[in-house]
């Protein structure tokens, strides 16, 4: 029989691609959505989901169909403008809480939600686990918060837990106002664009293969534990753009590297130590980066 998962977030853009790839490897869905939620992203695979609308009756809906593995993505305020927005912050703390007492009544198997690189505060290089946490905005201090409240609840009642925390990760159907989207919808656009030199680097992962360690995490044995998942590959914000642009051949569109000044403290390198993730489910191999990227370049100039 094959496993029943619950999972938040399902219209948002790691939920949705999650989503996708457990109903691909077999698994039975069950979703909770707002009843205005929009789900384009969803299209794709809505007929073959369970829908729960919340209400005042939806944790008791999610009980009598009686998942075996919780899968929570949902969380307010991720946008830059909002991740100091303490009231919405303290939301998602609470709504984690929920989770975990339906997971208690339903003794579920094991619980999966997701962490932020951001709950390390700042920090440059390639970090693993064993960095201590030291979160600078509402949002890292919460998604903190909820890792040390999963661990704790989870062991106490037998459940298996895993608290992802979550670096760079890139895809279809992103927001426009991320980096990789904004940078390929303004040179569709061939607009000028002004920026630092582009020497940082950044190891983003294509959420396709995301959702795929997600899927072999389920299947696994893995030890309940807190996990870095990042790309094993970084590449520099410059060597990002020129391979945009060489895959759209734009006409007159132009970045001006070095017109902006790098912001204070400016990491140079932000990237994940995956080797406990790897030690637990194996290594993973990644998809290649110039492939995933021109894809999302060909999904954003056939949707404009």
């Amino acid at each position: 029989m094959n496993k029943r998962v619950f999972i938040t977030g399902v219209s948002g853009f790691l939920g949705s691609r999650i989503a996708q790839e457990l109903i691909k490897n077999g698994f039975e869905l069950i979703a909770l959505k707002r009843i205005n939620s929009d789900l384009s992203r969803c299209s794709e695979f809505f007929e073959y989901v369970s829908w729960i609308d919340i209400s005042e009756n939806w944790e008791q809906e999610v009980l009598v169909l009686n998942p075996q593995i919780i899968i929570h993505t949902a969380w307010e305020g991720v946008g830059a403008n909002e991740r100091d927005n303490w009231q919405m912050q303290t939301h998602n703390v609470q709504f984690t809480l929920k989770l975990l007492l339906i997971a208690k009544k339903l003794k579920i198997e094991k619980f999966i939600a997701f962490g932020s690189q951001a709950e390390y505060g700042h920090f440059s290089g390639i970090i693993n686990e064993e960095h201590v946490a030291k979160p600078i905005s509402a949002y890292g201090l919460s998604k903190n918060i909820c890792s040390q409240t999963v661990k704790v609840f989870c062991e106490q009642n037998n459940i298996v837990w895993f608290w992802l925390r979550l670096f760079s990760f890139f895809g279809e159907r992103e927001s426009s106002n991320w980096f990789i989207p904004s940078l390929i919808k303004n040179i569709l656009e061939e607009k000028t664009m002004d920026m630092t030199p582009g020497e940082q680097q950044y190891a983003y992962m294509y959420v396709g293969d995301l959702a795929q360690i997600i899927c072999d995490l389920i299947s696994s044995s893995a030890t309940s534990g807190i996990y870095n998942v990042s790309s094993k590959y970084a590449f520099s914000l410059k060597d990002i753009v020129e391979k945009i642009i060489q895959i759209i051949k734009p006409l007159k569109s132009h970045v001006n590297f070095g017109a902006m000044p790098y912001r204070a403290n400016q990491p140079m390198l932000i990237q994940g130590d995956v080797a406990k993730l790897e030690k637990e489910i194996g290594e993973f191999k990644e998809t290649p980066f110039d492939l995933n990227l021109k894809k999302v370049v060909e999904y954003m100039a056939n949707n404009r």
